[in-house]
Parts: C-alpha cells; sequence; structure tokens
C-alpha cells in the first residue's frame, strides 16, 4: 500500500485514528467497567452475608455451649446439696464429698461449705478454714436465692475467680443450714467454655452482667477482675444485623457478634476483619488483575482496528490532497478492498482517471 505524505496543512490534533480508538474503547470499556462492578459488588455482598451467619452459628453454638456447662455445674450442686453427708453439717463428712468434685471436674479448684455466719465447714483442699461472711455471693443465698453467682478475686488462688453457690438445705429443712460453693479461675474457665477457635484470629468472650472478664478464648486472663465496657461490639448488644457487625477496636478493624446466655451474661465472637474478608479481597484482586488485562487487551485490539481503519482513510485523505495539486498518478492501493473505503478509493482514482483525460484533451486543443 502506498503511503501518500500530504504536503498541504497538517493533520488536526484529535485524528481519527484517536477519534475510532476512543470511541471503541468507550463501547467497550463501559459495559465491561459495569459489568464488572456489578458482579465484584454482589460478590462482596455475598460474601458479608456468609460473614455474618458465620458469626452468628458460631456465637449461638458457643451460647449453647456455655449454658450447657452451666447446667452441669449446678446439677453438680444440685446433687450434692441433697446427700446426708452435707446436710449433716459435719466436716468429717464434708471433705471426702468436696474433695471427690474437684477430683472430677478439673476446672473447678476449690469446693468448699459455709455455715450461715460465713465460717467455712469444710473445704477439698484440706485447709484452715475462711472467714466468707463479706461475699455476696453467701449474702444473696441468705436473702432467698436459689442459685448464686459472683466474679471476684479468689481467697485461695489470689486470681479472679468465678464463683456459683447453692444454699444446703431450704424451707422444706427449716431453712438454710449452709451454702455449697464451687470455685473456678478464670484461666481454668477460658479453657473450657471459649476453647473454640474461628480461624487463625477468631475467637469467643464472655462477660457478666456487669460486661466484666469471666472467659478469653485468647487466654489473656489478668490479675484484676477486668471491665470489658470497652468492647465497641457490647454499644450494639441485641441491635447487630449485616450493616452493624464491623467495628473498630483499638485501631483493628473486626468483626463480632453478641448473643445473651440463660444466667444473662454475654459472649462476644470476634475475629479479624482481615482474616474475615481475605477470601473476598483475593477475589476482589484476582477480578481487578483480570480487569485490567482485558482492559490492556481492549486497548490493544482497538488500537490496531482504529488503525486498519484509520490508515487507509488517511492515505486516500493525502491521495484527494495530491490529486487537487495535479498529482494524477498515485497509485491507490485501497481499491482492491471490498467495504466502504474499498468503494471510496475506486471512486478517486475514477476522478483521478477523469481528470487525467481531462486535462489530455486539453492539451490536444
Amino acid at each position: 500500500m502506498a503511503d501518500v505524505k500530504s504536503t498541504g496543512n497538517s493533520e488536526p490534533s484529535f485524528s481519527i485514528l484517536y477519534q475510532i480508538l476512543l470511541t471503541m474503547c468507550v463501547i467497550a470499556l463501559i459495559p465491561l467497567g459495569g459489568l464488572w462492578y456489578i458482579s465484584i459488588e454482589k460478590s462482596r455482598q455475598d460474601w458479608t452475608d456468609n460473614v455474618f451467619q458465620s458469626l452468628v452459628r458460631n456465637t449461638d453454638a458457643l451460647t449453647r455451649s456455655v449454658d450447657d456447662w452451666t447446667a452441669m455445674n449446678l446439677r453438680v450442686l444440685e446433687q450434692n446439696i441433697k446427700t446426708s453427708a452435707l446436710l449433716s453439717m459435719d466436716e468429717n463428712q464434708h471433705h471426702p464429698v468436696l474433695k471427690t468434685i474437684t477430683d472430677t471436674y478439673e476446672w473447678i479448684y476449690l469446693a468448699h461449705t459455709l455455715s450461715p455466719d460465713g465460717q467455712n465447714v469444710g473445704r477439698s483442699d484440706g485447709k484452715q478454714g475462711k472467714y466468707y461472711g463479706d461475699r455476696d455471693y453467701l449474702k444473696k443465698i441468705l436473702e432467698g436465692k436459689e442459685l448464686a453467682t459472683q466474679l471476684l478475686i479468689g481467697k485461695t488462688s489470689g486470681k479472679p475467680a468465678f464463683v456459683l453457690a447453692k444454699p444446703i438445705g431450704g424451707k422444706e429443712k427449716g431453712g438454710v443450714q449452709g451454702v455449697l460453693t464451687i470455685a473456678m479461675s478464670l484461666e481454668d474457665l477460658s479453657k473450657t467454655v471459649t476453647k473454640t477457635r474461628i480461624g487463625e484470629t477468631g475467637f469467643a468472650i464472655l462477660v457478666d452482667e456487669q460486661n466484666r472478664l469471666m472467659a478469653h478464648g485468647k487466654g489473656e486472663v489478668a490479675s484484676e477482675l477486668q471491665d470489658f465496657s470497652f468492647h465497641p461490639a457490647l454499644s450494639h448488644q441485641n441491635k447487630l444485623d449485616q450493616d452493624t457487625f464491623i467495628f473498630d477496636d483499638s485501631g483493628k478493624k473486626i468483626v463480632a457478634y453478641t448473643k445473651e446466655t440463660q444466667q444473662g451474661w454475654t459472649l462476644i465472637v470476634q475475629q479479624d476483619y482481615q482474616e474475615a474478608y481475605s477470601a473476598a479481597d483475593g477475589a476482589r484482586q484476582s477480578a481487578l488483575l483480570i480487569l485490567a488485562f482485558t482492559c490492556v487487551v481492549v486497548v490493544i485490539v482497538a488500537y490496531l482496528l482504529a488503525r486498519r481503519l484509520s490508515t487507509p482513510i488517511r492515505n486516500l485523505t493525502a491521495i484527494a490532497d495530491e490529486i487537487s495539486r495535479g498529482k494524477l498518478g498515485a497509485n491507490i492501493a485501497e481499491t482492491k478492498r471490498n467495504d466502504e473505503i474499498g468503494a471510496l478509493a475506486r471512486a478517486i482514482e475514477r476522478m483521478g482517471i477523469s481528470l487525467q483525460m481531462a486535462f489530455e484533451r486539453l492539451r490536444k486543443k
């Protein structure tokens, strides 16, 4: 194909090549980008639903586990307060029963009985009795409660502990004769209650009615009672849904869900946002790479097609310019095409031949 250069005015700043290229890119990339955005956003919304439902399922399962664990400890208390050994309120008869409790249930570090005045009657560890009259759980039992719980610093362990207490005797036995209590450390409670892990970063936290830490899935229990009211999920308790389960926790993004247990405690299940959304983010990144590759291919193909269309038009424009200057002998290769450009080329060729014949006639006169 002859590439005839025009000697006239310079090309327009926005030539037909770029006009065709821009048109083809707009036609191809806008629908492609729109479809990508819709599919990615839909995929991310679906993933958000999956993350939320996974949190709900794990929280429900762990809540049932906590309730089952609590029920089991209550059965331990119920079964033992009815034994003749404990009803006797005799230290010698209490000790073997209490020792059996701690030997059977490894998370219970102390089982002991109290008289209504707060003095120890029997202890599973066989140590000298202590005064417990200042404990809230004893006061609650003496006030008529059938079950009392308390989160406190254990007198025996010196560490945060959780205590369950039930009365020995009762109205049918002539009034409360004493109190049976079982105490467990928060470290052991954490291992027993919240041992389930969710991925690499997910874990559960159990707090009492005052939002004080009872159990921590990562085993992070301090030597003092910890107030967990600051946890962001507790501010949305019982109001969590797909729009309010993502939180900022001390500068780290997390997903979390809460549920109340039968005893009025609150279970929090949380996971790092980055891990929860790692698959979605990976899919998004892959989709971006595919989109970028597709865009490059589209631009290259559009450029090649635009060049294929614009080059012959530019050549014909140059040839027509040459003909207008009297140079009629240019070879027009585009006449072999079977499209509109070919028809235009043949028309220009006929015009050149007609002008050449007219000039010949003029020269003969």
